[in-house]
């Protein structure tokens, strides 16, 4: 992935080798007008990953269970996936028996 500048008369001229570069190897590329940033281009994928990031970040009790979240791996707090499915099945047992 890399960020590759280029003005609009080359972009247009290149347009479908942009395409493919930011689909196939998550380049960038930084459009310009008479020397100055205009667009920028890049894959759909990431685009959508840019837009569920900041959706995330919006949203402060994301933003907070993430913190704790890692604030706990970083104390040691953590289990494995086993012992988590392992628990999610046993609630799930427990709530049909009632």
């Amino acid at each position: 992935m890399s960020v590759i500048t280029m003005p609009v008369t080359e972009a247009k001229q290149r347009f479908t080798q942009i395409v493919r570069g930011a689909e196939e190897y998550f380049d960038r590329y930084l459009v310009t007008r008479n020397g100055k940033e205009a667009a920028v281009v890049m894959s759909a994928e990431e685009y959508e990953s840019l837009l569920e990031t900041l959706d995330i970040l919006a949203n402060k009790r994301e933003v907070r269970a993430i913190a704790d979240g890692s604030a706990r791996a970083r104390r040691g707090e953590t289990i494995s996936l086993d012992k988590y499915l392992a628990r999610k099945r046993q609630r799930k047992s427990g709530k049909e028996n009632r």
